[in-house]
């Protein structure tokens, strides 16, 4: 191919952020001034992002042992079609079987090979070249086939890449040549999830699934709702792991994992969302990853037809009645992220142009318009029965109560029925969740949540303009473009409210000080191939 060259996506130089990187979708983190982060450029205020209370040396790397993780859900199968891979719901079980074909330098923004040896693209970034290794137990066939597997199980990702790629051809035993419909810069982030997770073409034999990978590890115990227990691959291309075992539980929210570090019963611990005891674990001296999901607090609004949300007047009257810094007041004690735009201060892809402004006068004056329209005014809104959670819950419902509209608090038990009532049946007028904009993959993230034919659309939002800014944010060639789109973006939403951001959500993945080599890559998964423990 000619005119190539090796495609590598840097973050965005910005003028007030330096550099850097719910429920159910179901996380900002205030720090206090002794922080000892490696990245302390990544800094909005009080938060800090990436790498924290960075270990010394640890000299030779140790063989043997298990590790005890502790995430948020134990997914049910490792077909990577079933659920989305995301850090602490999933992800890190897929690529431990699994690997990626990329990874997502979480200090440098950049998309590396991993699994695949290169991902070069012509200037232009219309067609891609991936070359696996030498040696690799996958060849081309085994990508292409996993790839189609993958879309024909609308995996997650599966639409923007249909939208999106032409074709996917074998130019030889190990190369795999991706012709895009237009030119895409950001397609590398594709192949650090579900896509570039290469299921072996044995592993489904009829009804059966057998998970089946060139990951580092193999799947050996899996004790639903209770753990997962996986084994060293000594096939691994980059040799046997350290660890003998790799063992994920799934424990009672964050709380309980803090709790379950500091007693030592885990050595990874996945600290998802609440502000209190991030800052507990972080001030304990507990090295780790802290990252922020943008929008991963928000209000879900139900835009169908025959619900309150899909008079745009409702929409923008809960968009007007929230303020998101009372929210935050009262369920983190002003120490969480605030806010009601799509990408934070903390965010390479925050921009000038602010969310929805708290105005209550105005969203009394939209309330009373579709009132006289003949609304009742009342909302069937649905949240999760987790303390945290309840007390968003709460704030909200007063908060539009305060405004004129009626709110029927119904208490999901589980996150599982938040995903059937919310997800899947769309039961509800509003619901308490997240919208979830990931650093790593900004353009599956808006075009999944947002698009309007995109199954993932959970509040059912449909807007020619906006399906039309999310394409052209999609073919932006640089990441100036990219900034200027996402505010048009910013601005459209603001105008039509698809949904209701309400803050940041930040995340600590934090581990015992004799534990070592753990690296975050795309959405928070932990990749573990590396990964050791010394003496405690």
């Amino acid at each position: 191919m000619s005119h190539s060259r090796s495609w590598r996506i840097g973050k965005v130089s910005r003028v007030a952020v330096a550099l850097l990187g719910t429920g159910v979708l179901l996380v900002g983190c205030a720090s206090n001034g002794d922080d000892s982060g490696t990245d302390t450029t990544n800094t909005s205020g009080d938060v800090v992002t990436g790498m924290v209370n960075e270990q010394p040396d640890p000299g030779d790397a140790v063989a043997g042992g298990t590790m005890t993780y502790g995430v948020q859900v134990l997914v049910p199968s490792l077909d990577p079609t079933k659920t989305a891979a995301r850090g602490g719901s999933g992800g890190e079980a897929f690529a431990a079987v699994y690997d990626v074909l990329m990874s997502y330098d979480t200090a440098s923004g950049e998309f590396e090979p991993k699994l695949a040896e290169s991902l070069d693209t012509s200037d232009d970034g219309s067609t891609w070249t991936l070359k696996l290794r030498d040696g690799s137990a996958l060849d081309a066939n085994a990508v292409i086939a996993s790839i189609d597997r993958y879309n024909a199980g609308k995996g997650n990702g599966a639409e923007l890449w249909l939208a999106s790629v032409e074709s996917a051809q074998a130019s030889g035993p190990t190369t795999v040549d991706f012709k895009l419909k237009t030119p895409w810069m950001r397609f590398p982030s594709m192949l650090a999830l579900g896509h570039g997770m290469i299921v072996a073409p044995s592993s489904q034999q009829g009804d059966k699934f057998t998970a089946v990978g060139a990951g580092p590890f193999t799947e050996d115990l899996f004790t639903p709702s209770v753990e997962r227990i996986f084994k060293a691959n000594p096939s691994y291309y980059g040799g046997a792991p350290k660890l003998d075992k790799l063992r994920m539980v799934a424990l009672n929210g964050p709380q309980a994992n803090l709790e379950s570090l500091n007693s030592g019963q885990l050595d990874v611990a996945y600290i998802r969302g609440l502000t209190s005891a991030i800052n507990s674990a972080k001030s304990a001296g507990y090295p780790g990853y802290i990252d922020v999901l943008n929008a991963g607090s928000a209000e879900i609004v139900n835009n169908r037809e025959g619900r309150p949300g899909s008079d745009v007047r409702v929409r923008q009257a809960i968009g007007y009645a929230l303020d998101t810094t009372l929210i935050d007041q009262r369920v983190e004690n002003g120490e969480g992220l605030p806010g009601s735009e799509l990408f934070g201060p903390t965010s390479q892809w925050h921009v000038d142009t602010p969310g929805i402004a708290y105005d209550p006068e105005k969203a009394k004056e939209l309330l009373n318009q579709a009132k006289a329209d003949g609304y009742d005014g009342t909302l069937d809104y649905v949240v999760l029965s987790e303390p945290k959670d309840h007390a968003i819950g709460l704030a909200v419902q007063s908060l539009l109560q305060a405004v004129g509209f009626e709110v029927n608090l119904i208490l999901a038990n589980n996150a599982g029925d938040i995903v059937q009532n919310v997800y899947v049946k769309h039961d509800f007028d509003l619901a308490h969740a997240g919208i979830g904009m990931y650093e790593s993959i900004l353009d599956l993230g808006l075009f999944s949540t947002t698009n309007s034919t995109s199954m993932a659309n959970t509040a059912g939002y449909a807007n020619p303009a906006m399906d039309q800014l999310i394409a052209d944010l999609q073919q932006a060639k640089d990441n100036s473009s990219t900034l200027a789109i996402i505010g048009k973006i910013q601005t459209l939403w603001n105008e039509t409210v698809p949904s209701a951001p309400i803050g940041g959500l930040t995340s600590f993945w934090a581990w015992q000080k004799n534990v070592h080599g753990v690296v975050p890559t795309a959405t928070g998964i932990m990749l573990f191939d590396q990964a050791w423990m010394g003496a405690k």
